[in-house]
């Protein structure tokens, strides 16, 4: 089967430029404000994936859908229709599948930030096995957590101000892709665990390096690398070109994300029979 796929390719008019927050250029926090998201499609991006568990390491599938919404204030949740009191955010929903041995990991992160600063929204994540169910929710600032591990349980904290939600960074590192960068990010770690690794930020080194040459199962691409280091970090590659959908991760712990399609689809209106046909046979 040819998986080489053309993935998101022309290079965008920038509508808005916005102030950037701090360590971020103006010209990369301006791929929120890009037309390419108000065309009613979303950037659906499927990948191979290596997980390590268990001391051995596992193949699966995950997917990053980045889609426009507009977002309803006093719900906290997307609206049906733009309303005057409300604004826009882009939503990742971030799913990963993968088996070991007699079940299954199914496991799922949504971050809404929004479009104008960037800034994250809510963040709902949620990890089911065999053995049981954990889930995160933060709105307004703070985090509920349930997990089914002694020493964890229920638990509430406040969401730390100023911190990228691991979940986030394949949106949010788009923001530092050209410009002075900081020496440093604080980064929460990731909510799609079933056992939460500890419920603070970490301040990560972050580094750039451009025009590097990645191949994967979709193809071959120029990126640029987004490297943290510190705990839970790793690599990113993303597409040069505009909206720059993440090509390849590489992260610490050995857990590895390869490309296999992405293309701006109405992914809501595939779910019925063939739709699969659209994801190729690697990760369906």
């Amino acid at each position: 089967m040819n998986r080489r796929i053309i993935p998101i390719g022309t290079t965008l008019v920038i509508a808005a430029l916005l102030g950037p927050a701090p360590g971020r250029s103006d010209e990369h926090t301006g791929w929120r404000e890009a037309a390419v998201w108000d065309d009613g499609n979303a950037e659906f991006c499927a990948y191979e994936v290596s997980w390590p568990r268990y001391g051995q390491v596992y193949e699966g599938r995950a997917l990053l859908i980045a889609v426009k919404e507009p977002w309803a204030p006093d719900l906290d949740v997307k609206a049906d229709r733009p309303r005057a009191d409300g604004f826009e955010v882009i939503k990742l929903n971030h799913v990963r599948d993968v088996p070991t041995g007699i079940y299954t990991y199914h496991q799922m992160a949504s971050a809404f930030v929004r479009r104008d600063s960037g800034e994250l929204e809510k963040l709902a994540a949620t990890s089911s096995e065999g053995c049981g169910i954990s889930t995160a929710m933060m709105v307004d600032g703070r985090l509920t957590t349930s997990s089914y591990f002694d020493g964890q349980g229920q638990r509430q904290q406040p969401f730390p101000a100023g911190a990228i939600a691991d979940d986030a960074l394949p949106l949010a590192l788009r923001d530092f892709l050209s410009g002075a960068l900081p020496a440093s990010v604080s980064v929460f770690p990731t909510l799609m665990a079933g056992r939460f690794a500890p419920l603070e930020p970490a301040e990560l080194a972050i580094s750039r390096l451009r025009g590097v040459d990645v191949s994967v199962p979709a193809g071959g691409f120029s990126a640029t690398a987004i490297r943290l280091d510190g705990p839970g970090g790793g690599t990113f590659y993303f597409d040069t070109r505009a909206p720059h959908p993440l090509v390849k991760l590489e992260r610490e712990d050995g857990t590895t994300y390869e490309l296999a399609k992405c293309e701006r689809i109405p992914y809501w209106s595939m779910a019925g029979p063939g739709g699969e046909r659209w994801l190729p046979e690697s990760v369906r």
